[in-house]
C-alpha cells in the first residue's frame, strides 16, 4: 500500500542519533547547530526581507540554533534582538562568544526584562526544546504568557518555534504547564510525536521538516508511520461481484437507538461492500428497511436461533455499534465469537472480526486482569487472531482499566504494550487518531473537531469492516486496512468540513462524503 510518510521519532532516538555521530567523529556539534540554524535562517528570510526579528534563547542546543541564526540574519542585514535566558554559564556558549566576536550589531538582552514583543515581525523561539522534562517555572511561564498575548493581539507577528514550542514534551504532545504558541516549527531530522499529537500539534503550527546534518543512515527506523491523506487502494476487480466484494455482518442497533445501525450500514456500503446483512431488532426493521434498503435485514431473534446459519456466507463481522450491554446484546456477542472461533485457523485467514462500542463494552466487564498487559494476554487468548477494535479514550480505559486521565500521556506506551502483547489491531480514536498492530504505530493526521459528534465512531465502524475485505484478498495487511479506513474517514470530515463548516458537521455528513474521500488519494494529489 503507498502512502505519503515521514519518520517519526522521539526526542531520545533523535539524540542517540546525534551523540552517535558526534562521538565517532563524523560531525561537531557545532556543525550541528550551524545546520539548523541555517534551516530556521532560510525559514525567517522566505517571510520577508530585512525584517525586525528577536530571539528567545534558553540554555540548550535550541539556544544555541537561536543564536547562530541571529548571527545568520544580522549578517544578512535583519535587525537582531536576542532575549536570553540568564544563566552563569550561558556567557561561555560557543554560539553566543561567536555572535559577540562577530562584531554585528546584534543586542543582547535578559528575558526577564520587559520585552515590547509587537515591535517584531519575527521571534525565533529557542527556549526550551526536545529534551524538556519537568514543568516550566513561573518565571519563565510568564515570558511565554507575554509573548502569547503579543502574538494573538498581532495582525503581523510570526513566531517560529526552533525544533518544538517551548514547552511541548515532544514524546506525547502534552505541555509541561505552559508553551509558545507558534505559527510554523521548524523541526530537524524528523518529526516528534510532540507535534502531531494534541495538545502539542495546536501549538505547532505549520511544521517543516529540516536537515540538521544528522545522516540519514544514523537515524533508527521508526515503528511509527504519519498518515496524511487516503493512502492508494487495491484496485477493484472488474469482473467481480457482491461475493468478491465482502458480505459483511453487521450486528448493531437497539429499540432506542436504530442510528448506529443505519450509520455503519451506510458507510459500509459507500466503502465498497458487496452486500450487508444487518442483525438489529424487529422493531426497527420497518425504519431499517426505509433508510438503507439495500441491505439485507435479520432479526435478532431469529439470529440467535441459528447463528452459524446466519453468518454462513459472510467473511466480516462488524457487532457494536449502538448494541446496547443487556443480556440479549450479551448472546449476540457471544453468538458471533463462538461461530467465528470454529471459523478461525491461524494459518488460514478467511474472517476480520470489528469489535466496536457495546461490544468492547461488555468484553471489558469479563476481563480479570489487573494490569493492562495482562487484559491484552487475556484478549489474546479469548477472542480470534483477527480482531480489530475500534474504542474511543473512555471505551479504550474501561478495556484495559487506565484512568481516562493518564491516556494522553501513555499513548506510545500503550501502543508498544499492544504490539508486543497481542496479535490483533487496535484504533485508538482521538483527536489524533492512533492505529496499531503487526508492530507498527500509524499517527493519523487527517479530520477535524467537527468530527467530534456522536455517529461519527459508527461511520468508522463501517469504513473498517469494508475495508477488511483487503485483507482477505491479501492485498492489504490487517493494520494496512485499519489504517487506510481512519484516512478515509478523517478525509471525508475534512471535506464536509470544507463545504459545511466543522461546526455544523453531522456524522450523516461523513456517510455523504465518503465518495469524495475515495476520490482523492495521495497518489493523485502527487500527481
Amino acid at each position: 500500500m503507498a502512502l505519503v510518510t515521514d519518520r517519526i521519532l522521539i526526542a531520545g532516538q533523535i539524540r542517540n542519533a546525534e551523540w552517535g555521530l558526534i562521538n565517532n567523529d563524523i560531525v561537531s556539534n557545532e556543525e550541528l547547530i550551524e545546520t539548523a540554524a541555517g534551516a530556521v535562517a532560510m525559514t525567517v528570510v522566505a517571510i520577508g526581507e530585512k525584517l525586525k526579528v528577536a530571539a528567545l534563547v534558553g540554555p540548550g542546543n535550541n539556544g544555541a540554533d537561536a543564536l547562530a541564526a541571529s548571527r545568520m540574519l544580522a549578517a544578512q542585514g535583519y535587525t537582531v534582538d536576542v532575549w536570553e535566558k540568564p544563566m552563569p554559564f550561558n556567557a561561555l556558549s560557543p554560539q553566543r562568544v561567536k555572535l559577540v566576536e562577530s562584531g554585528l550589531p546584534v543586542s543582547i538582552g535578559s528575558m526577564y526584562e520587559t520585552i515590547e514583543w509587537a515591535s517584531y515581525d519575527v521571534v525565533m523561539d529557542g527556549l526550551f526544546g526536545i529534551g524538556i522534562n519537568r514543568e516550566i517555572t513561573e518565571e519563565d511561564s510568564k515570558v511565554i504568557d507575554s509573548l502569547n498575548r503579543a502574538h494573538e493581539a498581532s495582525d503581523h507577528l510570526t513566531v517560529i518555534a526552533i525544533d518544538i514550542p517551548s514547552g511541548v514534551n515532544a514524546d506525547n504532545g502534552l505541555l509541561f504547564g505552559n508553551a509558545v504558541q507558534a505559527d510554523m516549527t521548524v523541526t530537524f531530522s524528523a518529526i516528534k510525536p510532540g507535534l502531531i499529537l494534541y495538545p502539542g500539534r495546536a501549538y505547532a503550527g505549520e511544521v517543516i521538516i529540516a536537515d540538521a546534518g544528522v545522516l540519514e543512515d544514523a537515524l533508527p527506523e521508526s515503528e511509527f508511520i504519519r498518515l496524511t491523506c487516503v493512502p492508494e487502494l487495491p484496485e477493484r476487480d472488474p469482473a467481480g461481484h457482491k461475493g468478491t466484494f465482502g458480505r459483511i455482518l453487521i450486528v448493531a442497533g437497539s429499540d432506542t437507538g436504530p442510528g448506529a445501525a443505519l450509520l455503519a450500514t451506510k458507510a459500509c456500503y459507500r466503502s465498497g461492500a458487496g452486500l450487508c446483512k444487518l442483525v438489529t431488532p424487529e422493531a426497527i426493521l420497518p425504519e431499517v428497511l426505509h433508510t438503507v434498503p439495500e441491505a439485507v435485514f435479520c432479526g435478532r431473534k431469529r439470529f440467535l436461533e441459528n447463528p452459524a446459519e446466519e453468518m454462513k456466507g459472510c467473511s466480516v463481522i462488524l457487532i457494536g455499534p449502538g448494541l446496547g450491554t443487556d443480556a440479549e446484546a450479551e448472546r449476540l456477542l457471544d453468538s458471533v465469537l463462538a461461530v467465528a472461533e470454529e471459523w478461525n485457523n491461524p494459518e488460514d485467514l478467511k474472517h476480520v472480526i470489528v469489535l466496536d462500542a457495546d461490544a468492547l463494552n461488555i468484553i471489558s466487564k469479563r476481563l480479570t486482569g489487573t494490569t493492562p498487559q495482562k487484559r491484552m494476554r487475556e484478549l489474546r487468548r479469548l477472542l480470534p487472531k483477527n480482531c480489530i477494535y475500534t474504542p474511543h479514550i473512555a471505551e479504550l480505559g474501561r478495556l484495559l482499566d487506565i484512568n481516562v486521565s493518564d491516556i494522553p500521556r501513555r499513548r506510545l506506551d500503550i501502543a508498544k504494550m499492544w504490539n508486543y502483547e497481542t496479535d490483533h489491531v487496535l484504533i485508538m480514536k482521538d483527536a489524533c487518531t492512533l492505529v496499531v498492530g503487526e508492530g507498527t504505530v500509524w499517527f493519523n493526521e487527517t479530520g477535524n473537531d467537527g468530527m467530534g459528534t456522536a455517529g461519527s465512531g459508527d461511520v468508522l465502524a463501517g469504513i473498517t469492516a469494508a475495508l477488511a475485505m483487503e485483507c482477505l484478498h491479501g492485498t492489504m495487511s490487517l493494520s494496512e486496512c485499519a489504517a487506510a479506513a481512519v484516512a478515509v474517514h478523517g478525509t471525508a470530515g475534512d471535506l464536509a468540513a470544507a463545504d459545511i463548516g466543522r461546526r455544523s458537521l453531522m456524522a450523516g455528513d461523513l456517510v455523504r462524503y465518503l465518495p469524495k474521500a475515495y476520490g482523492a488519494p495521495c497518489a493523485a494529489e502527487e500527481e
